[in-house]
């Protein structure tokens, strides 16, 4: 008996009951897994060490993360404006970013209501303070010093562009996008170099001036955006890894050893053809002259644009080839990245096939297996079974399948008109056949849609993408920036600061595209801003778009190269089609639908048969990608208390309860009896 209580009372003693958690947490002394099952919900990393876990719920959290509760507030100086507060979850819908290391998480938080501002648990606890007189001419917010960040900020040095590592000053007025090593932080503000003969000052800048737009010099070829030491009368610009230069580097892709020529002469680069003039490293015994960071190539890497492994040779045959990346000419006698397969005449500059947006810094061994490599790409779908099959001559066809983002069978439609506007809840596009469809609920799937595999890898992202399911939750794609539901595609790479996910009408486009709208072949193009011709907007820098091989002035934004080539108009039985160019009369230029005016520059929706034009806004509506009948989480709508539905209006239009004017297409509806108005999706901001 006094066993029993001894024991009853120790265990009490190792129980904690924890605020995230509904049962008691077990304290468990060591405990080394591997599997996810054992992961920290906390900080999301894996459990090893003292803990405290529900067994019975798989619920685990390191010992220093359930001792947090002892801590629920916390004046940060990150965010002196508030207490942050401490979280079990998420405060948002789905997963959350952190406000100093920019990654995802679903983990606890430090969260601050009215800012919205969060913490990983783990950044929360970092110690930091206040950088005393750092220079303004380098940059203009103060700066935080963070001793040991314990690898949590996964980003590049803003100074010498390499990974951060050791001790930083880290900039949080710049939303995590400015940070320096130390090192870099506490340079010399100006130096005398070898370099410079006249014995100027070189002085440290926190980017290189501005050269002409058709530069080809090396640190316009490699986008430089880093520190740079300059002297502006003798148009020498170093950057910090030209200051760092060592007098020799060997390097296990080249037998012999590089010298550095402490000179300032203008040559071309054997390993990668670009033009420069500061630290470059000779070989004497092979002829060769290189740049210091081309001694470092890797020989054999995997891109997103091209299926196999591509490696660098620093001279061909001399032949006329076009860079399948950039399409500009490759001068052969130069480096370039090649396919070897016997079939294959893929070739690409070195700076377009290590670009960060291509690339994904990873080399692959000398003894790599091109058949392993590509297995790499070969994942299974979300089928996860057939039901019945049928088999047309030599081809056996799917008819009724289990798939993993439906609960019911699906059956598969061949042929047949779709006349009530259903979609597809994979790519949210109006459905047509073949597709499968669930007889017991409103759900429809292309056969395409069903059949997308697993991962996959694309042009517009350098990390393996997986196929998941959006359950009505609202995304933009990070891709044509639409406001998407239905499937998508996600980096889950964890040091991957982009968030990207991709809508499934994006993740069916290439790294070309024949469009309709112009007579050449368009290529994809990443960081790139112009004006789209479609829509004349001009695209944010860091965004994609499609050019011209031919190098004609046109540009596709994303947003317009995904436009549906046909959409239907309630008044019209036939198809309308994409119209790129209005030659009609000025008297016609006006919308069938809206009845305003149309601008002959923008591409619209015509019916021939009919004489119909629609704006493309009216033929698609501004939600085209949502699906109809959806709710919307309230928590969009802070100014309102209901959930909306998406309606797609038809024929009896109700008005917009801002503007006043008919929601034709899709709109929002707030249901309740004491509200039950209609509002445009444009004119919701009012309830933001």
């Amino acid at each position: 008996m006094d066993l029993t209580v001894s024991e009853s009372k120790k265990r009490r003693e190792m129980e904690l009951q924890h605020f995230s958690h509904h049962h008691p947490l077990l304290f468990i002394q060591h405990q080394s897994v591997t599997d996810k099952a054992a992961q920290c919900f906390g900080c999301e990393e894996l459990i090893d060490g003292p803990s405290y876990g529900c067994n019975d719920c798989k619920y685990y959290l390191h010992k220093r993360c359930a001792e947090l509760q002892l801590t629920p507030h916390l004046n940060h100086p990150f965010h002196p404006q508030h207490l942050l507060t401490l979280l079990p979850k998420s405060p948002y819908d789905g997963r959350w970013g952190c406000d100093f290391c920019q990654r995802s998480s679903s983990g606890f938080v430090y969260h601050c209501d009215p800012c919205n501002f969060d913490l990983h648990i783990n950044c929360a606890l970092l110690q930091s303070s206040i950088a005393p007189n750092f220079p303004t001419s380098l940059h203009q917010h103060p700066l935080f010093f963070i001793q040991d960040h314990n690898d949590e900020v996964n980003r590049d040095c803003s100074g010498c562009l390499k990974p951060l590592s050791g001790p930083i000053y880290y900039c949080f007025d710049c939303n995590g996008w400015f940070h320096l090593h130390k090192q870099c932080a506490e340079l010399p503000l100006e130096i005398n170099h070898p370099y410079d003969r006249r014995k100027h000052p070189l002085t440290l800048l926190p980017k290189r001036p501005t050269h002409l737009p058709n530069c080809s010099c090396y640190l316009c070829k490699i986008q430089w955006e880093g520190f740079v030491y300059s002297c502006s009368f003798c148009k020498i610009e170093l950057t910090l890894d030209d200051f760092f230069s060592p007098q020799t580097i060997t390097n296990a892709n080249h037998e012999h050893p590089w010298t550095l020529l402490s000179r300032q002469r203008s040559f071309v680069c054997d390993f990668c053809g670009a033009t420069g003039d500061c630290s470059h490293y000779i070989c004497a015994i092979c002829d060769l002259l290189v740049h210091k960071n081309c001694i470092s190539l890797p020989r054999n890497i995997l891109i997103t644009r091209h299926h196999h492994v591509i490696s660098h040779s620093y001279s061909l045959p001399l032949q006329d080839e076009l860079c399948r990346i950039c399409y500009e000419e490759v001068d052969t006698r130069y480096g370039s990245y090649h396919c070897n397969a016997s079939d294959c005449d893929y070739i690409v500059h070195v700076h377009c096939a290590t670009d960060k947006a291509v690339w994904d810094g990873k080399s692959i061994p000398e003894d790599y297996d091109e058949r392993s490599m590509e297995a790499l790409d070969e994942s299974i779908n979300w089928i996860t079974d057939v039901v019945e099959e049928m088999s047309f001559g030599e081809i056996t066809v799917a008819v009724e399948i289990k798939h993993a983002y439906h609960d019911h069978n699906l059956r598969l439609t061949f042929s047949g008109e779709m006349n009530d506007g259903g979609q597809c809840d994979g790519c949210m596009r109006t459905i047509s056949t073949p597709f499968y469809s669930c007889e017991q609920c409103k759900f429809f799937l292309h056969k395409e849609c069903a059949e997308l595999p697993r991962n996959k890898r694309h042009p517009f992202h350098k990390h393996l993408l997986t196929l998941t399911n959006s359950n009505a939750v609202l995304f933009v794609c990070s891709a044509c920036q639409s406001l998407h539901h239905g499937f998508n595609y996600k980096c889950n790479d964890g040091n991957c600061m982009s968030f990207f996910e991709c809508d499934i009408r994006c993740i069916l486009l290439s790294d070309t595209l024949e469009h309709p709208s112009h007579e050449h072949s368009l290529f994809l193009v990443h960081n790139f801003s112009a004006n789209c011709n479609a829509c004349r907007r001009k695209s944010d820098p860091w965004n994609m778009a499609y050019r011209c091989t031919k190098r004609c002035d046109f540009t596709l934004d994303l947003e317009c190269a995904t436009l549906p080539l046909t959409a239907w108009y309630k008044h019209d039985r036939h198809p309308l089609t994409l119209t790129c160019i209005d030659d009609f009369d000025p008297s016609q230029h006006y919308c069938d639908l809206c009845e305003y005016e149309r601008d002959p520059n923008d591409w619209f929706y015509y019916c021939a048969e009919c004489d119909n034009s629609l704006h493309s806004r009216c033929a698609l509506g501004d939600l085209p990608f949502l699906k109809i009948r959806s709710n919307l989480d309230k928590r969009l709508f802070h100014k309102h208390p209901h959930p909306f539905t998406i309606m797609k209006n038809i024929w009896d239009c109700p008005p917009c309860k801002f503007c006043g004017e008919v929601c034709n297409g899709q709109a929002l509806q707030c249901k309740e009896s004491e509200c039950n108005f209609s509002v445009h999706w444009n004119c919701s901001y009012h309830l933001r």
